[in-house]
């Protein structure tokens, strides 16, 4: 009767072997790369995740952090975005700490924007896709201590990119 119990505690005392085994090669990797002077600890680093629910049910993952580097030495900022249907725009708030507005290009589709800021070693750049269709052409941006706020108008969504056509 308690034989499976005791296969069970077996298996739990394999996981937690394997566990401590990998915890003490990732202690001896990160030690080994702080030793040896890697440039991968010369800079505080952010990782994380943020979650939340949709007004619709779903749930939206969306990570932050120094975790990708599509070139050397240029990390993706961080950035939110407040889709305010009663006026009918979406704003996105970008944080760009250390550039200057002169330093910052954007360029926007209807469903995406493509940013990047380059001042000194301060390299950022990203692509950030849109929760809603905007028009491009309706854009306003400012950008104050750090923090870029761009501000776009909602497509409307009941023409589904359909022009009327007047017949002669």
């Amino acid at each position: 009767m308690f034989e499976g119990r005791k296969r069970f505690r077996d298996i739990l005392d394999e996981l937690d072997k394997l566990i401590d085994s990998i915890e003490k090669d990732i202690e001896d990797s990160l030690k080994g790369m702080y030793e040896s002077g890697s440039k991968f600890f010369s800079k505080p680093m952010i990782y994380g995740f943020s979650m939340k629910i949709e007004p619709d049910g779903k749930p939206v993952l969306k990570l932050f952090g120094d975790r990708k580097f599509l070139e050397e030495g240029f990390r993706e900022p961080f950035y939110d975005q407040f889709v305010d249907e009663n006026k009918g725009e979406l704003k996105l708030v970008v944080e760009l700490p250390g550039v200057e507005k002169e330093d910052i290009d954007l360029n926007a589709l209807e469903d995406e924007l493509t940013l990047s800021a380059v001042h000194g070693d301060r390299k950022y750049k990203t692509k950030i896709k849109f929760k809603a269709l905007v028009e491009p052409e309706s854009a306003t941006a400012s950008y104050h201590n750090g923090i870029l706020e761009v501000t776009f108008k909602i497509k409307d969504k009941s023409n589904k990119r359909y022009k009327k056509i007047k017949l002669e």
